[in-house]
C-alpha cells in the first residue's frame, strides 16, 4: 500500500488521523465492525473515531489501529520508534556517577510545596496542645 501520496498522506498532513484509519481500513476491505472487534471497540466507536477530524485522539487506540492496519505510526501522528536510542552500560563509571549524583541531589532537596519555605511551614502549624 502506497502511503507516500494520495488521500491517506493528505489526511495525515491535515491531522485527520481518523480519516487515515478509515482509508486504510477500506483499502484492506475491512468493516468497521471487524476493526472494532480487533481493537476491542464497538462498531459505533470506530465510526466516531473515523469521523473525529483533527480533534484529539487516544494514542493507544491510534497505535493499535496503525499496527492492525499495518500503516506507519507516523501517519497517525505517532513516533515510529525507529529513532536511535543510547543505552548506557551499568559498568560505565560515568553513568554510575550521573545516576548516583542525581539520586543524592533528589534526596537532599527540600520537599516543600511550591511557594513554601521552612519558616512559612512552621509558622502555619497550630500551637502545640498543652
Amino acid at each position: 500500500m502506497d502511503f507516500q501520496t494520495g488521500p491517506i498522506r493528505d489526511a495525515s498532513r491535515a491531522g485527520d488521523y481518523g480519516r487515515v484509519i478509515e482509508l486504510a481500513r477500506k483499502r484492506r476491505q475491512m468493516t468497521q465492525a471487524a476493526l472494532g472487534q480487533a481493537l476491542g471497540m464497538s462498531q459505533s466507536a470506530v465510526s466516531r473515531l473515523e469521523k473525529r477530524g483533527s480533534a484529539s485522539y487516544n494514542t493507544d487506540i491510534l497505535a493499535a489501529a496503525a499496527a492492525h492496519l499495518q500503516i506507519p505510526p507516523a501517519l497517525v501522528g505517532l513516533a515510529d520508534g525507529s529513532t536511535a536510542q543510547v543505552q548506557a552500560r551499568d559498568d560505565d563509571p560515568m553513568h554510575r556517577r550521573t545516576v548516583l549524583g542525581g539520586a543524592v541531589a533528589a534526596m537532599a532537596a527540600p520537599s516543600w510545596p511550591p511557594g513554601q519555605t521552612p519558616a512559612t511551614r512552621w509558622a502555619a502549624r497550630p500551637p502545640p496542645c498543652g
